[in-house]
């Protein structure tokens, strides 16, 4: 077992059955947990992350306010994961982080041995659930960061008792398995001064930018990469696969859209009057419906436009629906809905599941290299 606790400023297998694309191996890397993992300034962790790491290429269900792919959901607890394990993609690195939202169930002081055990018992089996993944290599186990509330004192106490758990069953228990790595956030981060308001529930940026360097080392360590890394650079025929979440045939999106952050591009054929625009709204009866409306100007007319847009927070200002969508005075086609990409543009128009080779690539993408290639 080796346990990663090396502080410093990655790699080597592609996932998802992308082929190398670059001139330099990228690092997929998928990462799994609640709200720590993206709301707020979650993102903030992966860029910090592409800045110490460049060929890491981030890999997941949902995107976060900078277009870094991932697969956490805010308010997720170890049950949660479980129960969303088979939607994780296949990857062949995963970092893991889980289990404070459990910890709030610890109320008392006698609460905290059950809560912390069960959690485990589950943080086990989410665990084994990604290393059966048929592209997993490896699974980067976070300790439960420290996150300090007045209000709730033994969601702390239970985290920590969770963390001494886990330690114990990766040398001859549960978690005794070559391919994870444990990365010990709580022993380097309690002892630095003046720790709590870097933490709380969910980190600061300046708290972001300590677990990100936590992070970058353990996997240089476990991954042995060298000290300079170069980013990747694309080859002919390489980009990165995108999914058209838009049916224009059906007029709805393909699938429930989740929690995060996407970009509507679509070709503005013709505006009439000043108050055009289309509105996008959940087309089942839901408690908590999103409707977003994207304003269309004038002078959009003959141009291909792009509009991003933040669905909120699902369960708590919105409830997961297909979205369907109605449009006011103007008349639009060859409708482009996908998660938010890193570099900030809308991609090359294409229907389904394709390979944009023409938008410009930006750190943290997965490249795909063409089959014809």
């Amino acid at each position: 077992m080796r346990i990663a606790t090396v502080l410093t400023a990655m790699t080597i297998s592609a996932c998802c059955h992308a082929q190398p694309a670059g001139d330099a191996p990228q690092v997929p890397l998928c990462m799994v947990g609640d709200s720590v993992t993206w709301a707020g300034e979650g993102d903030t962790w992966r860029r910090n992350l592409i800045e110490l790491i460049p060929t890491l290429a981030f890999v997941g269900t949902h995107t976060a306010k900078f277009g870094y792919a991932h697969a956490g959901e805010g308010g997720n607890s170890t049950w949660a994961v479980l129960a969303r394990l088979d939607d994780i993609p296949d990857c062949a690195n995963y970092h893991l982080m889980v289990g404070i939202n459990d910890s709030a169930a610890a109320t008392a002081v006698e609460d905290v041995e059950r809560v912390a055990s069960g959690t485990a018992e589950r943080i086990a089996q989410i665990v084994q659930g990604l290393l059966a993944k048929p592209s997993c290599e490896r699974v980067f186990l976070a300790s439960i960061l420290p996150g300090w509330q007045e209000e709730k004192p033994f969601r702390d106490v239970a985290g920590s008792r969770t963390n001494e758990l886990l330690r114990a069953e990766l040398e001859g228990g549960a978690l005794d398995d070559e391919r994870i790595v444990w990365i010990e956030y709580e022993r380097r981060i309690r002892p630095m001064e003046g720790w709590q308001p870097l933490m709380r529930i969910h980190p600061s940026i300046e708290g972001y930018g300590i677990i990100a360097g936590i992070t970058a080392g353990a996997i240089r360590e476990a991954l042995g990469l060298p000290e300079e890394i170069a980013p990747p650079q694309t080859r002919p025929g390489s980009g990165v696969r995108i999914d058209n979440l838009w049916d224009a045939e059906a007029g709805h999106t393909t699938r429930p859209i989740i929690a995060g952050w996407y970009t509507l591009s679509f070709d503005v054929q013709q505006v009439d009057g000043d108050a055009a625009g289309l509105v996008l709204r959940s087309v089942e009866d839901v408690d908590k419906p999103l409707e977003q409306r994207l304003e269309i100007a004038a002078e959009d007319a003959g141009r291909r436009v792009t509009r991003d847009f933040f669905t909120g927070y699902e369960g708590y200002t919105y409830t997961r629906s297909a979205l369907g969508m109605e449009v006011e005075g103007a008349r639009i086609s060859s409708v482009l809905l996908e998660k938010r990409r890193p570099g900030g543009e809308a991609s090359v128009y294409g229907e389904g599941s394709y390979l944009d080779a023409t938008t410009p690539f930006a750190p943290g993408e997965l490249l795909e290299l063409s089959e014809e290639q």
